[in-house]
C-alpha cells in the first residue's frame, strides 16, 4: 500500500471517528434538553398550576425547539427533539414530578406517597399598617424597579418578591399570572433546604458532620476522609463537573440518570478535602443519598422533611422532587410559594426555632452561615455569603439558585428578603434590591 492511500486510509478513520463522536455528543445533547423541557412543563403545570403557552413562552428558552405533548388526564408530559430524543414526566402528589430514567414508570408510581399538610393554614398575611421605623416610599420603591424590564436582550422576568421585618409580612408584589398562592421553583435554594435536613438529623443523633461521610462504597479509597462538613461546605475534593451548557456530570444527573446522588458519590476524589473550593450540585445530592441511607422505610425519608421542618413551621405549599430512584433531587428541585419560602428563611432568622419549638440544632445556623475556607467570602455550608461586597450588609446570608431565585437573611435588620424569578442571564440586581430594602428599613 502506498504512502498516499495510507493517508487517505488515516484520514478517513479520523473523520469517521470524529462524525461518531459529534454525534454521539448530539445525541446526549439531544437527550439532556428534551429531558430540562420535560421536567420544566410538568412541573411548572402540575406544582405551579400555570398554563403551558405561558411557560413556553417564557421557561423554555434554552431549549425552544422541542416538540411538548402533555397528558392532563394522567398528568405526565412527553418531549421530543427532532422525532427521536423523546422523554417523559410524571407527576405525582405531593412528589411533584419525576423523569423517567432508568427505570419503568409503573416501578416509580409504585413508591410511597407523602403525607398531606391540609390541616395547615397560612399564617402570614401582609400587613396594613407598616411599623414607624419603615420608609413605606423607598420599600415600595425598590421592590416596582425589580420588576421593571429596561432591556429587551436582557430579561429580569422577577415573578415575586415579599419581605418580612421581624417576622411580619410588610410588602409583596407579583407578576401577572403569578399570586401568593404558586409555588415557584428554588433551583439551588433546595441545597439550603438539605442543609437543613442534616441539621434535623444531627440533632437527632443520627450523624456527626465531623466524622467520615458514611458511605460504604468510600471506605476503601481516599474518600474515605471526606466528612459531612466537607460537602456541606463544598470542599470535599471530589472531581464533578459543574457545567449546564454541554453533557456534563451535573447535566447526567439531574436529567439522565434514576439516582442523581447514586450517580454523584462515583465521582472520584481529585484534591485532599479542604484544600479547594469548587461549587458542586453532585455534593448536596450525595448529602440526599446520605439522609436516605438513614431510614430503614422509603416511606419515612419521603416524610421526613414534610413532618420535620415543613409542617412545623407551616409551608404547606412545599415539595421536593425526586428522581426516579424516589430520593429527593437535593440539589435543585424544590417549589414552594414565594411566603412559604420567607418562613424557611425565617426559621434561621430565628436561629432554628418556631414557636419556642427548637427546629434546628443550637448552633446550627452559626455554622451554617461560616464562611468556608478557600471560598473568597462567597460560600459557607449550602448558603451563600457576599463578603467582597462592603455595602452589602455584612451578616447577610442567602439561598440562592439558578434564574435569579434568592432567600436573603439578614439578622442584623431582622429582615427576610425573598426574590423568585426567571431571569435567563442570571443578571438580575439583587444587590440592588437588598440594599434599597434595608435603605428603607431605619
Amino acid at each position: 500500500m502506498s504512502n498516499t492511500r495510507k493517508i487517505i486510509y488515516v484520514i478517513v478513520i479520523a473523520v469517521l471517528l470524529g462524525l461518531i463522536y459529534v454525534g454521539n455528543y448530539a445525541i446526549q445533547y439531544a437527550y439532556i434538553g428534551s429531558s430540562y423541557d420535560t421536567k420544566t412543563v410538568c412541573s411548572c403545570m402540575f406544582v405551579s398550576g400555570r398554563k403551558l403557552e405561558n411557560i413556553k413562552a417564557e421557561d423554555l428558552y434554552a431549549v425552544p425547539f422541542a416538540t411538548i405533548n402533555v397528558d392532563e388526564a394522567n398528568k405526565t408530559v412527553t418531549s421530543n427533539i427532532y422525532g427521536f430524543a423523546e422523554t417523559k414526566a410524571i407527576y405525582r402528589t405531593g412528589l411533584g414530578c419525576t423523569l423517567v430514567n432508568e427505570l419503568s414508570e409503573e416501578d416509580i408510581r409504585k413508591q410511597p406517597s407523602v403525607p398531606s399538610a391540609d390541616t395547615l393554614t397560612e399564617i402570614l398575611s401582609l400587613e396594613t399598617k407598616l411599623p414607624s421605623n419603615i420608609d413605606e416610599t423607598t420599600l415600595q420603591k425598590t421592590i416596582d424597579e425589580a420588576f421593571i424590564e429596561n432591556d429587551p436582550k436582557n430579561i429580569i422576568r422577577t415573578r415575586a418578591v415579599v419581605v418580612l421585618q421581624n417576622g411580619k409580612l410588610i410588602a409583596e408584589k407579583y407578576a401577572p399570572n403569578i399570586t401568593f398562592q404558586t409555588p415557584l421553583l428554588g433551583w439551588s435554594m433546595t441545597k439550603s433546604v438539605t442543609n437543613a435536613m442534616i441539621a434535623l438529623l444531627v440533632k437527632d443523633g443520627k450523624l456527626d458532620i465531623k466524622k467520615a461521610a458514611p458511605i460504604e462504597e468510600w471506605k476503601n479509597d481516599e474518600r474515605k476522609k471526606i466528612t459531612i462538613d466537607h460537602l456541606l461546605r463544598m470542599s470535599s475534593g471530589l472531581d464533578f463537573e459543574e457545567n449546564y451548557a454541554s453533557p456534563s456530570d451535573a447535566t447526567q444527573m439531574l436529567f439522565r440518570k434514576k439516582g442523581a446522588g447514586a450517580y454523584a458519590l462515583l465521582s472520584k476524589a481529585a484534591a485532599e478535602p479542604d484544600k479547594i473550593w469548587s461549587y458542586s450540585s453532585g455534593t448536596s445530592n450525595i448529602l440526599q443519598e446520605i439522609i436516605r441511607r438513614q431510614f430503614t422505610s422509603h416511606a419515612d425519608y419521603l416524610a421526613f422533611p414534610h413532618q420535620r421542618l415543613f409542617h412545623k413551621i407551616g409551608m404547606k405549599s412545599a415539595v421536593i422532587e425526586p428522581d426516579a430512584s424516589g430520593t429527593y433531587v437535593g440539589s435543585s428541585f424544590m417549589f414552594a410559594t414565594a411566603r412559604d419560602w420567607a418562613k424557611f428563611g425565617q426559621l434561621y432568622l430565628q436561629d432554628g426555632v418556631w414557636n419556642g419549638e427548637r427546629i434546628l440544632p443550637e448552633g446550627w445556623v452559626r455554622y451554617s452561615s461560616t464562611e468556608t475556607p478557600h471560598a473568597d467570602g462567597k460560600y459557607a455550608a449550602q448558603f451563600w455569603l457576599d463578603h467582597q461586597d462592603k455595602s452589602f450588609p455584612q451578616d447577610a446570608f442567602m439561598a440562592v439558585g439558578f434564574e435569579g431565585q434568592y432567600v436573603t437573611i439578614i439578622p442584623s435588620k431582622q429582615l427576610v428578603i425573598v426574590r423568585l424569578g426567571c431571569t435567563p442571564n442570571d443578571n438580575f440586581n439583587h444587590s440592588a434590591l437588598v440594599k434599597g430594602i434595608v435603605a428603607a428599613v431605619k
